[in-house]
């Protein structure tokens, strides 16, 4: 038996030291090698399909987020839209890509184009054209064709703002060439008018009424059209640390929702100031609080009392004087302790107004000019609860659609009646106690470098606005 095994052992050495062992062995190395390389390779395309995955699921998920949805990622999106199927359908569904391949994207609008561009290249699947192809990497015709219907896209909107710059350069050159030649003729002694006010009044009705009909353009086609990006693109202006909820910015409902009041013998506005003791003008007088933006908001209670009948609670506390020094930290918080100790005396209060004067750090003065006096510019504020990542579950507002429906209906009435009065609408994350009434408003009017008698002038003008809004004229 060990003779056997002696035997065999030398046949088998002999073998692998013959011309067809050493081409086995050759042959057994180099599939080895295939292997190792071909697993590497895999591994390295499994890797690259993983990396890019993640990074098209962050944009899809960012996406999802600027599109309204609360912090949310696409996969938990694709499992809340597919609980009632499964299979295949669930699979191309739950992967951006795939589902993008298989012709699925009228659901959602892509939000990657490049990036599904360079996953497609790694997936079989259909193309733009819908048609059956074995590798999308070779299909560079619908590539090409996907990215020039980008860029005409992009050239498109491009031109049509373009047009509208276009336009609005040509009134503003009109209206200078009108003022020069008044000017001019005063100049010239030819006016021909006793009181040379009265060519420049002549100028300020004529560029008054052109804005009015340029606003009145705008607001024609929002309410014909009902587009929320046309919305949002020409009456706010959406600050970079807050997200749009498309569910909240609902053109129709925003544009109809009744903010009308019934006049009654009771108290139903209260005006205050969040940062009475801090915001002065640029020729206030320190420590006068006549000349602070608490004494134009006495200003503004008293126009709405004497020539419109409202009852009106002016509160003067100074909300961010801590221990007799300012403190705007806590502004707020102190601010929402007295506007409920007022709500809670007087529950028949419905409007809120936070009077501020906004702060720029510049030079620029925000001004227009209303029946020949200058006046400040406002803008109005809404505070959205939501971050860039969605919804800021500490500070929820129920009354958050009416606060936006009535900062916007007071927008588009200052368009109608003082085109140049109010900025676009600012909206910015937090929630600024606008909660607390549904017709709750947070008004900017101003900045440092306006003087009071311009602050004072824009109050006539806004309390108008105000009382048309709230008599649903």
């Amino acid at each position: 038996m060990e003779r056997l095994k002696k035997e065999s052992l030398y046949q088998s050495r002999k073998w692998f030291q013959s011309y067809e062992g050493r081409k086995h062995r050759k042959r057994r190395r180099f599939f080895l090698v295939l292997f190792f390389l071909g697993t590497g390779c895999l591994n390295l395309l499994l890797w690259k399909q993983n990396y890019q995955m993640e990074e098209l699921e962050k944009k899809w998920s960012d996406y999802l987020v600027q599109q309204g949805f609360s912090t949310i990622s696409y996969k938990t999106y694709a499992d809340q839209q597919n609980d009632s199927q499964g299979g295949l359908a669930y699979w191309i569904k739950k992967l951006p890509v795939v589902y993008y391949l298989s012709g699925g994207t009228g659901k959602l609008e892509m939000a990657a184009q490049e990036s599904v561009i360079g996953m497609a290249a790694l997936y079989p699947g259909k193309n733009s054209q819908n048609i059956f192809w074995s590798g999308a990497g070779n299909d560079k015709i619908a590539e090409t064709k996907l990215l020039q219907n980008l860029d005409e896209n992009i050239l498109l909107a491009q031109e049509e703002e373009e047009k509208e710059e276009k336009e609005k350069e040509d009134l503003e050159e009109a209206a200078l060439a009108e003022n020069q030649a008044v000017l001019e003729e005063e100049h010239d002694g030819g006016g021909g008018e006793d009181d040379p006010s009265a060519s420049r009044q002549t100028v300020s009705i004529t560029q008054n009424r052109e804005g009015i009909q340029e606003n009145q353009k705008k607001i024609k086609r929002l309410r014909s059209s009902l587009d929320r990006d046309y919305l949002l693109k020409n009456f706010y202006i959406v600050d970079s640390s807050t997200s749009i909820d498309n569910s909240v910015f609902d053109v129709e409902k925003l544009l109809n929702t009744n903010v009308s009041l019934k006049k009654s013998n009771k108290p139903q506005i209260l005006i205050y100031h969040t940062h009475g003791a801090s915001e002065g003008f640029i020729d206030s007088k320190a420590g006068d609080k006549s000349d602070s933006i608490v004494g134009v908001g006495e200003l503004l209670a008293q126009i709405l009392e004497e020539k419109y009948g409202y009852q009106v609670i002016h509160d003067e506390t100074e909300y961010d004087r801590v221990n007799g020094k300012i403190d705007r930290n806590k502004a707020y918080n102190q601010a929402y302790d007295g506007i409920t100790k007022q709500l809670k005396k007087n529950p028949q209060i419905q409007v809120l107004i936070d009077l501020h004067r906004d702060g720029v750090g510049n030079n620029v003065q925000r001004t227009t000019t209303i029946n020949g006096k200058k006046a400040a510019q406002v803008m109005f504020f809404n505070g959205l609860s939501r971050n860039r990542k969605g919804a800021i579950s500490y500070l929820p507002n129920p009354n958050l659609a009416d606060n936006l429906a009535f900062s916007l209906q007071l927008k588009l009435k200052c368009m109608e009646k003082y085109p140049d009065l109010a900025k676009p609408v600012y909206l910015k994350s937090y929630r600024y106690n606008l909660h607390l009434r549904k017709r709750s408003v947070l008004v900017e009017l101003g900045n440092e470098n306006n003087t009071v008698a311009e602050a004072r002038n824009a109050m006539e003008p806004l309390a108008e606005v105000l009382n048309q809004v709230l008599s649903g004229k």
